[in-house]
């Protein structure tokens, strides 16, 4: 399958990320549409 990148989530401004949220491992939690409408 080849390499693949961690999840994460993240919310930008105007092309400017104001929040990165990333993912420990095996977890589903920063991600979630919930917790990113939370951050809004």
């Amino acid at each position: 399958m080849g390499v693949r990148s961690q999840r994460y989530s993240l919310l930008a401004k105007d092309g400017v990320v104001t929040e990165l949220n990333v993912e420990a491992g095996g977890e589903f939690r920063v991600s979630a549409a919930e917790y990113m409408l939370a951050q809004l």
